[in-house]
């Protein structure tokens, strides 16, 4: 790798960390740039579904369909992103991260009162705002919930027997060859990543198995983490009681769209960072 090349990725690699740093605040010093829309959603091969919204869905149909089913406002999260290249140029967007909640903060998820929330994390207008995943949570009295164990049978009912149960929790997972009966027993599988020194590393893994940071865009030029390998989607519920209140969460994410949706923006953006246009002087009073 060139001189040149290694400032540009130090450069994308820290600037990409800046971004998610500050991610909510407004960019004012650098037009706003866009993204092409090249990417539509094959419908989704699983059942699952919260509130009968899957991912892939517009986030219009989403808000409107979960503000009926919950009797809630939603509201759009918006966050800025700016990208630079090791010469100046950049790339600055800001676009609808998600859809949540109106009201819905840490307080009151930390408090001890009743609440229900959903919020949807949305792809950018590459695959234009669509839903990435969905969470939904609500907290009530217990003699309002079923038993765990009776929420669990109602999803075995529509969907089958979980890929794997813990106690008040199942999940249902969905791989490249279909539902994954048992996620604890699946064999090993191998793939092979070169990181940016060109080495090469070889991981194990066992589809849909593993921990998965957030579902929201963060640009990185280099990715060599494969996002969730081998898993088109997981489909979680939990429950965690106490004496007299119960949380009930349930999670749906598509990784086949979030790896889909990675790759077309990480390459729009370098595409951008590394043309040979001619960049349009400032009008800055000097």
């Amino acid at each position: 790798m060139s001189d040149e090349m290694k400032r540009f990725s130090c450069s994308l690699v820290f600037c990409g960390v800046l971004a998610a740093v500050t991610a909510f605040l407004a960019i004012a010093a650098h037009a706003q740039d866009s993204l092409t829309e090249t990417l539509t959603p094959e419908p989704r091969p699983y059942p699952y579904a919260i509130l009968d919204i899957k991912p892939g869905a517009e986030a219009m149909e989403a808000s409107s369909m979960f503000g009926e089913r919950m009797m809630l406002i939603l509201v759009p999260e918006q966050v800025a992103l700016r990208v630079e290249n090791g010469e100046g140029r950049a790339f600055a967007l800001t676009f609808d991260q998600k859809v949540v909640t109106q009201g819905v903060g840490l307080h009151t998820r930390m408090g001890r009162d009743p609440y229900a929330e959903i919020n949807a994390t949305l792809a950018t207008e590459a695959m234009g705002g669509r839903v990435l995943q969905v969470r939904r949570t609500f907290r009530e009295p217990n003699e309002n919930l079923p038993q765990p164990a009776a929420l669990i049978a109602q999803l075995e009912e529509r969907y089958g027997p979980p890929s794997k149960r813990d106690g008040n929790s199942a999940s249902w997972a969905w791989g490249e060859d279909g539902f994954i009966a048992d996620l604890d027993d699946q064999p090993l599988r191998e793939i092979s990543t070169i990181n940016e020194r060109g080495t090469q590393r070889t991981t194990q893994y066992q589809p849909c198995v593993g921990y998965f940071d957030t579902a929201e865009y963060r640009f990185r030029q280099h990715r060599e983490t494969p996002i969730m390998p081998g898993c088109t989607a997981l489909f979680t519920v939990g429950v965690s009681g106490g004496a007299q209140l119960s949380t009930v969460s349930f999670s749906l994410t598509d990784f086949d769209l979030i790896r889909q949706h990675v790759a077309e923006v990480d390459r729009q953006i370098l595409e951008a960072l590394t043309t040979d246009a001619a960049v349009a002087p400032a009008d800055m009073d000097l």
